[in-house]
């Protein structure tokens, strides 16, 4: 049996911004709020029964720091032994909550920042104020510097960006921002197009078909080695990214993140705030996605729901273990780049006669989106 190494918490689906780029704005009838506790307790009685208890990571579609016993439950996770870590916005980091992070020993938090200046962040992150979030940023890193010194201490701090067209310029200042708040970590990832004109901010629509990124016996290989890149060199790298070879680069395949989940290969779920378990972010909720100017329905798959089975129990049943042994092998169509059929409109099958879910279409399982 696999090892289960992380659980996604949904700990609320509340939030105090309002981004462009989010999945709640789909959203027609679920409820906004928390997990209730007694529900969270139990997942984390359930946690400790593991041989090895999983990373916690307080993330899915609300701010965590929203919910009225985050500390408790930050406290809960760590009694057991579990490694916590968090996506956040950054907005609610300051000096109090910074202070009790540090003490409680949260091993990561990433901090969503989508622009390096006043007016892309908050045009992006409705409803936030950049200065209060760097601010915030600079907070942490003065306490953790007056308690531990110099060097890289726990909460380690990681920023993540989603590339859209409106700021896609603001990518080379994330470098200097890291540096100033002492982060040790960017991750940047696509913009999902939950609705129509997302579709318009994506940087990746040739990126979906090139061969770049593909490695086949039919299709030659180059290797690049180190060069720079500048004025003289990023136009021909680009014309061969859009070539017809596919890339190592050092010696490594950029294939290597196509046809691959990282919620199934490296042993991770998510329990929404409901209890509901489900295999990964992408089938957490029944949402739209957009593409080709053609909308698909990606409905959710549960596989248990804490409230009813223990979480060991779900993990070891022989339905979802050869759900996730079939992912790992990936034999789902292409839909993702093909997307000429009937059977795009939603996940429910594809051309290979695979039933739902269907992963072909997984923008995460093709490298186009990151996990936190």
């Amino acid at each position: 049996m696999d090892q289960l190494t992380k659980v996604y918490v949904e700990l609320t689906t509340a939030c105090n911004f309002d981004c462009v780029m989010c999945v709640r704005r789909t959203w027609e009838n679920e409820a906004f709020g928390p997990m209730d506790w007694e529900v969270y307790q139990s997942l984390i009685e359930q946690l400790a029964e593991f041989p090895e208890p999983p990373t916690v990571h307080f993330g899915g579609y609300g701010e965590p720091m929203t919910y009225p016993r985050f500390l408790e439950a930050i406290e809960l996770a760590k009694g057991i032994g579990a490694r916590v870590e968090m996506t956040s916005n950054g907005s609610l980091l300051d000096r109090e909550m910074a202070t009790a992070l540090i003490e409680l020993g949260v091993d990561k938090i990433m901090v969503s920042v989508d622009g390096v200046s006043a007016d892309v962040y908050e045009d992006v992150r409705q409803g936030s104020d950049f200065g209060k979030l760097i601010a915030n940023l600079l907070e942490l890193r003065r306490l953790k510097l007056a308690r531990f010194g110099r060097g890289n201490h726990k909460p380690h701090l990681g920023l993540a960006f989603v590339a859209m067209k409106r700021n896609i310029d603001q990518l080379p200042l994330l470098p200097q921002l890291a540096h100033m708040v002492g982060a040790e970590e960017i991750k940047v990832s696509n913009v999902v197009p939950y609705y129509p004109q997302l579709e318009q901010e994506m940087l990746y629509d040739r990126a979906m078909y090139s061969l770049a990124f593909r490695s086949s016996p039919d299709i030659p290989v180059m290797s690049l080695p180190k060069m720079n890149l500048d004025d003289v060199t990023a136009p021909a790298l680009a014309q061969v990214f859009d070539s017809t070879v596919s890339i190592n680069w050092l010696q490594s395949s950029l294939d290597h993140y196509t046809n691959y989940c990282e919620f199934n290969q490296k042993g991770y779920l998510v329990v929404r705030r409901d209890g509901v378990v489900t295999p990964c972010l992408e089938l957490m909720r029944d949402h739209p996605v957009y593409l080709k100017g053609k909308p698909q329905w990606i409905s959710h798959y549960q596989v248990g729901d804490v409230k009813e089975k223990a979480l060991r129990e779900i993990w070891e049943d022989e339905e979802y273990a050869a759900f996730r042994d079939k992912v790992r092998r990936f034999p789902y169509s292409p839909c993702l780049t093909c997307g000429g059929c009937e059977l795009f409109e939603a996940n429910q099958e594809d051309c290979r006669s695979n039933t739902f879910p269907v992963c072909g279409r997984c923008p995460w399982a093709q490298g186009l989106v990151q996990c936190p």
